[in-house]
Parts: C-alpha cells; sequence; structure tokens
C-alpha cells in the first residue's frame, strides 16, 4: 500500500508536496498523476487570502493511506466527501468509514491529524475546503445564538473544533452540480467560487439551531467515540445497549460520554442508534425484496405500525409514498 504523508493550509505551499508523494506534479491549478495511479481530476483554488478549496474526483488504481500531519494551526477543515468504495478514516488505529453513504461531512481543527485509507477500485469525490480561524470565527459571530460563546469557540485550551455530520441535501446538490461542470472550461474557478460560499453558507445555517458544546477533546477521546459509533452501527439490529454500558465502554463518566458524544456527532447517541437504524431500514426497504413486517422485524421495532410512524417522522413521508418516489 502506498503510503503519503502530507499536509493541508489555507496557503497553497502544501501542494506541490502532496503531488510529489502520489508521484505527481503540479499544473497552474492541477495536480497531475500517471493514469495507472489513479484516474480523474484533483484541483485547488485560492480563494482569497482566507479561504482555500481542494476539489478530487478521481478513481483509485492502487491501494493508498493519506496521513496528514499539518504544521499550521492556524485554519479549519471543512470535508465535504461524497466517495463510494473502501474508504476509511483512521484515528489511532480506530477506522471509520468515510463517505456518500455514511457521516459524510466532517469539520476538524488543524490540530487533529489522521489517517484516511482507499482501496484500489474506489471512487473519491470530495470537497475540502480550508479557513482561516479568524475567518470562521467571524462568521460564527453573527449567529445571534452563538455569539456569547464565539470567543470560548476557538480558544485552544477551552474547546476543539470536531464534529462528524451529515451534509443537508442542498450541500449534496451543489457539489453534484459543481461536479458536471468541465474543469477546463473558462468559468471552473467562478463556479468552484460560488460552491464554496454556498456550502459554507449551508453548513452555518445547519448549525443555527444547534447546540455547539464547548469542551477540550483529546485525540483518545474522538477514538472512544469512533469506537462506540462502531458498536453501534455493529448492533444496529439489537435494542439500545443503554448509555451506562456505552460510557463504561468508552472508560468515561456518563455525564462525559454523552457530552462528547453529542460535540462530535451533533446529536445523542439514542438519536445516532435510532437514525441509523432508520437509514439501514430505508435501504432494506429499497431493494423491494422485503415487506415492512420483515424489515420491522429484523431492525427490532414494535411492529409495521412503528415502524411506518418513525419513517414518517425521519423522512417526511411513509414508507409506501417514499418507494413509490423512488
Amino acid at each position: 500500500m502506498k503510503e503519503v504523508i502530507h499536509q493541508y493550509g489555507v496557503e497553497l505551499d502544501w501542494v506541490a508536496g502532496l503531488a510529489a508523494g502520489i508521484n505527481g506534479y503540479v499544473e497552474a491549478n492541477y495536480i497531475r498523476i500517471a493514469d495507472e495511479v489513479q484516474q480523474g481530476n484533483r484541483y485547488v483554488l485560492q480563494i482569497n487570502d482566507q479561504l482555500s478549496a481542494f476539489i478530487i474526483d478521481v478513481t483509485y488504481r492502487q491501494d493508498v493511506v493519506y496521513k496528514l500531519r499539518n504544521t499550521r494551526k492556524d485554519f479549519v477543515g471543512l470535508y465535504f466527501n461524497l466517495s463510494e468504495g473502501d474508504s476509511i478514516h483512521i484515528l489511532n488505529e480506530v477506522t471509520r468509514s468515510a463517505g456518500r453513504w455514511g457521516y459524510n461531512l466532517g469539520i476538524f481543527d488543524a490540530d487533529l491529524n489522521g489517517d484516511f485509507q482507499v482501496k484500489a477500485g474506489a471512487t473519491t469525490y470530495m470537497i475540502a475546503i480550508f479557513i482561516k480561524k479568524t475567518a470562521l470565527k467571524q462568521y460564527l459571530s453573527r449567529i445571534p445564538q452563538h455569539q456569547q460563546i464565539v470567543e470560548s469557540i476557538f480558544d485552544p485550551e477551552l474547546n476543539t473544533i470536531v464534529r462528524f455530520d451529515r451534509m443537508s441535501n442542498h450541500a449534496w446538490w451543489l457539489m453534484n452540480e459543481l461536479r458536471k461542470v468541465p474543469p477546463s472550461g473558462p468559468l471552473y474557478d467562478v463556479y468552484i467560487t460560488g460552491t464554496i460560499y454556498g456550502l459554507i453558507a449551508d453548513y452555518l445555517d445547519q448549525i443555527i439551531n444547534q447546540e455547539i458544546i464547548i469542551e477540550q477533546v483529546f485525540p483518545e477521546d474522538v477514538v472512544h467515540i469512533i469506537s462506540s459509533q462502531a458498536y453501534l452501527i455493529a448492533h444496529i439490529e439489537t435494542a439500545f445497549p443503554g448509555i451506562h454500558f456505552l460510557a463504561g465502554e468508552a472508560n468515561m463518566s456518563e455525564t462525559k460520554y454523552k457530552k462528547l458524544f453529542k460535540k462530535i456527532s451533533g446529536i445523542s447517541p439514542h438519536v445516532f442508534f435510532q437514525s441509523n437504524k432508520l437509514s439501514y431500514a430505508k435501504e432494506m426497504l429499497e431493494t423491494g425484496e422485503f415487506t415492512i413486517g420483515e424489515i420491522a422485524d429484523k431492525f427490532g421495532f414494535f411492529n409495521s405500525t412503528h415502524l411506518i410512524e418513525q419513517f414518517k417522522n425521519a423522512f417526511g413521508v411513509p414508507p409506501k409514498e417514499y418507494l413509490s418516489q423512488l
């Protein structure tokens, strides 16, 4: 497996090092790589002195592990990831699936390093936005609900910026619209700039009513929460195991566990469990091979009526109507 140690930043002086690490070279805004390694486009754009973007749309021909080791600490990375195939995020040897069908939006302080492993055959479509903390602070200060805590958010002794989330349907649409634009076109940079501002605005809208938890998070804390998420997914067909059990498995008090889980995941452990249970039920429903009753039984719902109610609450329509829209 090819190993690439690299870094990111708002300034683009990291681009040449990344290109060399994957046996490529820089040509204008492109990172060019031989087709036998990976096929597709990597494009970087400095939007202004506070903001830059990295668009990756490639299919891998060999296994690669990227080891992110940032030297700059003055930015936050927003990673919108619609990858398909075998791709995982690794932190302290604990793995977490990444990409289109999982938690496909990551918000990370530059202080948090990690590895990203991609297998041959996987397709990565990702937009990474690198934004100076000073600029993000300015954005957040415009949200009335967050004005009182904005200083604490960016105090590294009080708080770590980290979130695994799901992008909105609008963000998904923005990404796919950009994907239709030929990179060689004369207005490509304009399309990128509009998309980046749209994605930032969409995420800020998404967090307006979300609670921002001020808490310093250490890498081992993130590892424990990722492991807990993985446990819940692995046992998605059973009943919710309870906070006491999950906190014990994570070697945390129940109070700390609930606080960190919500900070990193954006939702409580129980909501995370139920949301994923419904997502798996929806995927099973889409196959057309199972009845509502069979799906309800498989995922531990009380009965078909209970599943229908929960499905409608989560997706806005009952299962039958949802299927008619496919």
